[in-house]
């Protein structure tokens, strides 16, 4: 899909926790984005993108700000969850940031037309550290900085940067293959923001966003599940496609009875099975409503065989790879180095 989209001129986007698509961005001339001590999103940032009437791009970041959060503050109550916000309203306060949009613009001093306005640069926007401060200072919070400090000095402290990446590029690979199980889901939510961010900010061409190994975001936090959900819902009006891919079927319908996988399946207009063991089609099968034919064949297809759902279209496909094609998309030394 990469490699074809790419013949289109589609601008693409891919996250790659297992260090699978590498050799396909470097012959297609991408860029890599390495996640971690020399690569870095802060996750501060506020971006320019197209609003709707009313919106705030304060309001904004400080609801995907609640979302990151409740994957490091685990089970605050609601008391906390409001001081936690007052004090992310006062984080940006200090950088002179507020409810008013025109706050997040500032004269362009290297423009030479007189009083030339631009958005805030990344080194105008608050950091992770600038809230740990915060917090030491409140006795109510004050547990909430402990739990921050690996994230301000230690193991996780490359978070606690300005952002310094570059996504002017047809094809970008966010790399986060070093980035550990229990930190996943928030490297994972922080480069989605981000590219969700990019892709609203231009209505008028393509892009398509994969999400690999999409459970890691879905199948314990209800607010990861749920922003991931709502892109899919409202990708299609800025212009742009997501693609989830899994092999952990289980995991994927895990959270509240699989309401948000099976969400994110009902916003998918293309539905593409590789083979499957039982369990897992029996999980799939609950929500697709597979015939007895495609049951059989899902377990016993040989490997590149797929069967696709398109709209009312049923379609038994054999995915053939071009020799060139192959030497792009082949995996098996990848994953082996």
């Amino acid at each position: 899909m990469i490699n074809r989209n790419r013949l289109l001129n589609i601008r693409q986007f891919v996250i790659d926790p297992d260090r699978e698509y590498l050799n396909l961005c470097q012959k297609l001339d991408g860029v890599v984005i390495k996640f971690g001590a020399q690569q870095v999103i802060n996750v501060f940032d506020i971006r320019e993108v197209t609003l709707d009437e009313g919106e705030s791009f304060l309001r904004n970041k400080i609801s995907k700000l609640n979302i990151f959060f409740s994957l490091i503050f685990e089970n605050m109550t609601d008391e906390e969850k409001s001081l936690m916000e007052e004090k992310l309203i006062e984080v940006y306060a200090r950088k002179e940031i507020y409810e008013n949009n025109e706050s997040l613009y500032e004269v362009d001093e290297n423009s030479k037309i007189l009083n030339k306005m631009k958005f805030k640069d990344t080194d105008k926007m608050p950091t992770l550290e600038d809230l740990f401060v915060l917090l030491k200072e409140d006795k109510k919070l004050k547990k909430f900085a402990t739990i921050l400090k690996p994230y301000v000095s230690g193991s996780m402290k490359y978070i606690n940067r300005h952002t310094n990446v570059n996504v002017e590029n047809k094809l970008v690979v966010a790399d986060i293959h070093e980035v550990s199980e229990k930190e996943m889901p928030i490297v994972m939510f922080i480069i989605t923001d981000f590219f969700w961010d990019v892709i609203k900010n231009d209505r008028t061409s393509k892009k398509i966003l994969y999400l690999d190994e999409v459970w890691k975001m879905i199948n314990k936090n209800e607010y990861t599940a749920d922003f991931v959900f709502k892109l899919f819902k409202t990708i299609r009006k800025y212009g742009g496609a997501a693609t989830a891919i899994t092999q952990d079927i289980n995991d994927f319908f895990m959270l509240e009875d699989g309401k948000y996988g099976k969400g994110i399946l009902n916003n998918s207009s293309v539905k593409c099975m590789f083979q499957l063991e039982e369990n897992d089609i029996n999980i799939l099968d609950k929500v697709i409503n597979l015939s007895e034919e495609e049951r059989y064949r899902l377990i016993s297809m040989p490997r590149g065989t797929a069967i696709i759902h398109a709209g009312h279209n049923v379609l038994m496909t054999n995915v053939i790879a071009s020799k060139k094609e192959h030497q792009y998309i082949n995996t098996d030394l990848i994953t082996k180095n």
